[in-house]
């Protein structure tokens, strides 16, 4: 049934697995609304929506799935950059930091981070991951090319069954929405930051523009384009603490107190350059045929720059910490530390679709789709390894505000960069500087059938589907670092390397890129190969689902029963070390999966609708756990010691129940959702020994399906753009809130088989809310934007509950003001985090801090033109 709403309205990609069944739903209901008023008839094949921009409540109230939406309409009332920043305004939506920055980069649905969920682009599934899991770095796909995105709690028995907390469909415009008017829009913008990059020059800034029309001699053919370019520069402020231990302070009582690498007045700089463009090709023939041939191009290029200065402070030995009082110390012989990571990235993708949506039969359908993407990742990795350091110094520390400050007894020692040597080990130490380079390449095709027949929105009485789907990956990932070294009698300190004059005051010398240092390593220094074989590995997996479903409509009541079956195989090619000797490692695995999916739904009112829905899903396992290689020793008794990853491993499986009630304003909605999901055989590193009798013949630490998990959760939302039941001008505020309360529990195994319970699973919340207070004035538009979020683990855990780590809770102001200049022009400011606000990492038995990053305010001005 979701698939022929979904090929009706002609998505512009390809993929059956992924479809974009609320779009379909919706268009399918504004014809039956049609016809009920006496136009056109129901139709079959539908190319395009009746209007270009769609309310996220109706996207919301005729989807078969349960689902939650945000537009580009409500996008432009903010100022997110990127599409994982504009996710999370929706409810049950969180996003994740990237590399370990404050930019957000992923998001989370219902308390799942992005390797349990699924996203598409125009139906196009996107594997733009990472060489460790299956999440979607959806960060660089840049918010401006979004029309819509859908975020289904509740998958349907044609979606991507790696789906745990749900799937995100992006859909962009279409050339037959708003029928054969052309459409345009354009826009420029530029931004300022408070923290201002300082590793390269430039502006901050953003050039977009999108556009559709139609030609022929019937408008049976249309056109698509739209682009976005956009740059950034700034850096966050950033602090890290390694470790703590706990001791007795002055007031008798136990504190957290440092006890590891302490790094802090530190920056963490940015510089991003993003291009994305896409274009669909589109035919139709009333009522029978739809076609499309897309391709979406996504380019980014990052330079990140995590420079890093402080101390290694420790209690014992020759160093002493002293407390002072609550979260102060006092502390000697401390060893001052200047590293930096440098990431130099690479992101780029190309997808390419097609489409054909045929009538066959009165009420039936036949749709055929699919698409290739090829995805390249490729990061340089440049580490200082040991630093520069100075020997010793004594001082005092403060972990009480949004970072930890160290102060120096002799800040003149300290601020001196002379006084900064660095610390040149072998290149064969694991403290040896270091170049990386990993290189990640995917190729994926996909191509699904799927037949359909009286099961789009308006069908009275019985209606089936029934399809398939395949999916390949070719994938190779190739990791090769060399370790460096300087020459026998070469000594570099800090000086040499940093502009004439700099200083430590304040860290301010290590706030620089380190290419000078570089250059001097290179012309001085020796390296050491190391082609990682045991990283390295190439995988073809290819996944076949069938799927079928039954459904039943009559008056408001609406039940669909399904199943799919998805089967799993991949081929592995990787190394194995075996007793420092090099040999290659080839692995097979397959499996299969019968999952279930039952949802109803009933219209008690026009307005007031019911959902019930029972679902299974899964979360194959992610790359990093079965895809590289194993080290392989022997004992005394040739017994063969295996360490790594596991070629047999099996995916998470999700058992799902959700409920809605929703009631539908003219301009708005209310909405509750309830649901609860168990999760079996999650993944952990565990001991495992095999014997034969009572003799041990194999011990493996390798990733097991040993683990398990539970989320429950309730979502609330409440909209409506006007409270035109205010009097006066009070009538021209609008409201939009929702609030996401989260319930989790992961029981978690340690490599000896013990565990432990966390209250939460990686980067799940507490709870989750945001709020949007809007004022029309006419010409001037106001937008006042909240997100908050409560405390959040981290997915870091310890053998006992002080060494896990959570972010604290958080919450950001933006505000927005739009000026109609003319018809067509607008005017638009926008001012970024005016509470300046940090994410903040805490561990220990009081919440200290172990790591902070906040990226300051920003401010961006622009004109917006839109025809």
């Amino acid at each position: 049934m979701t698939n022929l709403m979904r090929l009706q309205l002609g998505v512009a990609a390809a993929a059956l697995c992924v479809p974009g069944a609320v779009q379909a739903q919706t268009n399918a209901s504004e014809q039956a609304k049609e016809k009920a008023a006496g136009g056109e008839g129901e139709t079959i094949v539908i190319t395009g929506r009746a209007s270009v921009e769609t309310p996220v409540e109706v996207i919301k109230q005729q989807s078969v799935a349960i689902v939650d939406a945000i537009t580009a309409e409500e996008i432009d009332k903010t100022g997110d950059l990127n599409l994982a920043e504009a996710l999370e305004r929706v409810v049950g939506v969180s996003a994740d930091g990237f590399y370990d920055s404050s930019e957000p980069g992923y998001v989370s649905l219902r308390g799942f981070d992005s390797r349990y969920n699924s996203i598409d682009v125009d139906g196009n599934p996107i594997w733009f991951s990472s060489q460790n899991n299956r999440g979607a770095q959806i960060g660089m796909i840049p918010s401006a090319i979004v029309k819509e995105t859908g975020v289904y709690k509740t998958v349907t028995p044609d979606m991507d069954a790696n789906s745990i907390g749900g799937h995100t469909s992006l859909r962009t415009l279409r050339a037959f929405d708003g029928g054969s008017k052309p459409y345009a829009k354009a826009g420029y913008r530029i931004g300022f930051y408070d923290q201002e990059g300082t590793a390269n020059d430039g502006p901050s800034n953003q050039l977009y523009g999108a556009g559709k029309f139609t030609f022929g001699q019937q408008d049976q053919f249309g056109f698509v384009f739209g682009f976005n370019r956009q740059r950034t520069s700034n850096y966050d402020d950033y602090a890290s603490v390694g470790g703590y231990t706990q001791k007795i302070g002055p007031d008798g009582e136990l504190h957290d107190q440092i006890a590891s690498n302490t790094f802090t007045q530190s920056n963490y700089d940015k510089t991003v350059r993003n291009t994305a463009v896409f274009a669909k090709l589109e035919a139709r023939k009333e009522d029978e045929l739809y076609a499309f041939l897309s391709g979406n191009v996504f380019d980014e290029k990052r330079f990140m720059y995590l420079q890093r200065a402080g101390a290694y402070i420790a209690d014992k030995g020759s160093r002493t910490v002293t407390q002072t009082g609550d979260g102060t110390a006092d502390f000697t012989n401390a060893q001052g530390q200047v590293r930096e990571y440098d990431y130099d990235m690479e992101r780029r993708a190309t997808v390419i679709g097609f489409g054909v949506d045929y009538r066959v039969m009165d009420r039936g359908t036949i749709a055929i789709r699919g698409n290739y993407t090829d995805y390249v990742n490729d990061t340089l990795t440049r580490n200082l390894g040991g630093g520069f350091r100075i020997s010793s110094f004594d001082g005092s520390y403060d972990i009480n505000g949004d970072v930890p400050i160290l102060m120096p007894n002799d800040p003149d020692t300290y601020n001196d960069p002379a006084n900064w040597a660095f610390r040149n080990t072998a290149n064969t130490s694991g403290s040896a500087a270091y170049n990386r380079d990993q290189l990640l390449e995917d190729d994926v095709y996909t191509l699904g059938a799927i037949f359909n027949y009286n099961n789009q929105h308006s069908a009275e009485g019985f209606g089936a589907s029934a399809g398939v789907n395949w999916v390949r990956l070719d994938r190779s990932f190739n990791q090769d670092r060399d370790f460096w070294a300087l020459n026998s009698g070469v000594s570099l300190t800090l000086a040499d390397v940093v502009p004439a004059g700099s200083t430590m005051a304040g860290n301010a010398a290590a706030h620089d890129r380190f290419d000078t240092f570089w250059d001097a390593m290179y012309a001085n220094g020796s390296s050491r190969f190391s082609d990682d074989l045991t990283s390295d590995y190439t995988l073809q997996e290819d996944i076949l689902a069938l799927h079928g479903a039954v459904t039943y409509a009559s008056g408001g009541f609406r039940a669909m029963a399904g199943l799919r079956y998805e089967q799993t195989w991949d081929v592995t090619d990787t190394g194995q070390v075996v007793d420092d000797v090099d040999v290659a490692l080839h692995r097979e695995n397959d499996y299969g999966n019968f999952l279930p999916n039952v949802q109803v739904s009933y219209e008690a009112t026009s307005r007031l609708k019911l959902r019930a829905a029972f679902t299974q899903t899964i979360g194959r396992p992610d790359f990093a756990d079965f895809a590289p290689g194993v080290t392989t020793s022997y004992d005394a008794e040739d017994v063969p010691y295996i360490s790594g990853s596991n070629g047999k491993l099996g995916p998470r499986k999700s058992t799902n129940f959700d409920a809605s009630v929703e009631y539908y304003l003219d301009d708005g909605m209310l909405s509750l959702a309830v649901f609860t999901k168990k999760l079996d055989d999650e993944t952990f590193d565990e001991r495992r020994e095999t014997y034969e009798g009572d003799e041990l013949v194999l011990v493996e630490t390798v990733p097991l399906n040993t683990g398990s998990a539970r989320v429950r959760g309730i979502e609330l939302s409440a909209s409506k753009r006007h409270l035109d039941f205010l009097p006066g001008p009070l009538a021209n505020f609008g409201l939009s809130a929702n609030y996401t309360y989260l319930d989790g529990r992961w029981d978690v195994v340690f490599s000896d088989g013990t565990g432990r319970s966390v209250n939460g699973l990686r980067n799940q919340p507490e709870w989750m809310a945001t709020a949007r207070l809007s004022y029309d004035a006419g010409p001037l538009d106001l937008h006042l934007n909240y997100r908050a979020r409560g405390r959040t683990f981290t997915g870091s855990f310890g053998t006992e509950p002080e060494d896990d780590r959570y972010v604290a809770p958080y919450d950001r102001l933006d505000l927005q003001a739009t000026l109609q200049l003319t018809k067509n022009l607008r005017l638009k400011v926008d001012a970024i985090n005016l509470t300046e606000s940090y994410y903040t990492q805490v561990t220990g038995i009081e919440d200290s801090i172990y790591n902070t990053k906040g990226a300051g305010r920003s401010y961006w001005f622009g004109l917006r033109y839109s025809y």
